[in-house]
């Protein structure tokens, strides 16, 4: 019995150095997702002179990675109006799919960026604040990228030998 409980601590530390370390690929990805989004938003917004509300609708149908719900979220709020700050609606998107998010609270910041200018400035205003938005993602991105190649294989070897130092400790 006490052989077991042993081996499933060891396996539980394990799986926990292998959890931290997809947490941040997944955060990797989904910055990669935003940024990919907000190109396209500024394309349609810049190129194809589109509303918006039917921006983020058009964007939110070309995802393919769930990221998109969140630019549709805002869309349904656009379209709702049932807050006269575009500010309070696009926290509101981010707030309501925060839960499906592996980003930090810097990364939030930069999202909620998106918002201080949106809408309301003219079109020029609204290309720089995304290009402000896009390049601050990317930045971001790359600095995870970085310390995800640093500490990839130092997460799961930690968590197998937390695992391996408990399961000794405990014998």
């Amino acid at each position: 019995m006490k052989g077991i409980i042993l081996a499933v601590i060891f396996v539980i530390c394990s799986l926990m150095g292998i959890w931290v370390d997809e947490d941040q690929r997944k955060r990797i990805k989904q910055l990669e997702s935003f940024e990919y989004l907000f190109g396209l938003l500024r394309g349609e917004i810049d190129y194809q002179l589109t509303p918006l509300k039917e921006a983020c609708k058009q964007i939110s149908q070309r995802d393919q990675k769930g990221i998109g719900q969140i630019f549709d979220q805002f869309a349904k709020e656009l379209e709702a109006k049932e807050s006269a700050d575009l500010n309070e609606m696009w926290k509101s998107a981010l707030e309501t799919y925060k839960g499906k998010l592996h980003l930090k609270e810097t990364d939030y910041e930069i999202l909620e960026s998106f918002s201080n200018a949106c809408g309301y400035l003219d079109k020029n205003m609204q290309k720089r604040n995304l290009d402000f938005v896009i390049e601050k993602l990317a930045h971001e991105k790359k600095l995870s990228a970085e310390k995800y190649e640093r500490c990839s294989k130092l997460n799961k070897s930690l968590g197998v030998l937390l695992g391996a130092a408990i399961v000794i400790f405990l014998l």
